[in-house]
């Protein structure tokens, strides 16, 4: 028996203790509950248990992103620096693999960024082959996410792929292998950006 999505996404970002970020990422939070409601029954997904005592983090979190139809990405520069977010975010690249294959051709991705901050130096990771929705001007004191103009309209684009991805699947199982699923060792990671060679000082008339 196929068994079903527990989440219609995943959000994954780089947790902050100060205002912009705790009301970025809960008006984000909200706004896609309220866009996503008319569309699934599925909840959103976001960890805010990570820092109280005893959390089993491993485990918890590689079974949420499992059992999500897509993984929103909040992006800005910090979030390279972390381990833990790369490893959520190389997970979801293992599942998007593995779900493209499932579906076949023309399947869509399974990773939506989210541009927070740092949208002048994008990493390929977050940008090849993937459309991604520029927050990068919100403030505090700008309007409320969900009244936005610009991000009320990219909220509900995101809704929409979300649910796209999520009838896509149709009967096919997605998520049977989610209780031994597991994210990847922090020293497997892949670099965020490519390493680049460093130029040789040659002697003139000499090349490198």
């Amino acid at each position: 028996m196929a068994m079903p999505f527990k989440y219609a996404c995943f959000i994954s970002y780089c947790h902050g203790q100060y205002e912009l970020t705790k009301s970025f990422i809960e008006q984000l939070k909200l706004a896609l509950k309220a866009e996503l409601e008319p569309l699934l029954d599925e909840e959103v997904y976001i960890d805010e248990e990570r820092l109280k005592p005893g959390y089993r983090y491993n485990e918890a979190l590689a079974y949420a992103i499992c059992q999500s139809v897509c993984m929103i990405v909040v992006y800005s520069p910090r979030y390279e620096r972390h381990p833990y977010c790369g490893r959520e975010f190389t997970g979801m690249e293992v599942l998007e693999e593995a779900r493209q294959k499932l579906l076949g051709s023309g399947a869509r991705g399974f990773i939506i960024p989210v541009i927070f901050r740092g949208e002048a130096d994008l990493p390929a990771r977050i940008t090849q082959g993937r459309h991604y929705a520029d927050f990068s001007q919100f403030t505090l004191a700008g309007t409320d996410m969900s009244r936005h103009p610009q991000y009320g309209v990219e909220i509900r684009k995101i809704a929409q792929v979300i649910f796209e991805n999520y009838k896509a699947f149709g009967g096919a199982d997605a998520c049977t292998a989610c209780e031994t699923f597991t994210l990847p060792a922090e020293g497997a990671l892949p670099p965020w950006r490519a390493v680049s060679r460093p130029k040789v000082a040659v002697f003139p008339g000499r090349e490198a």
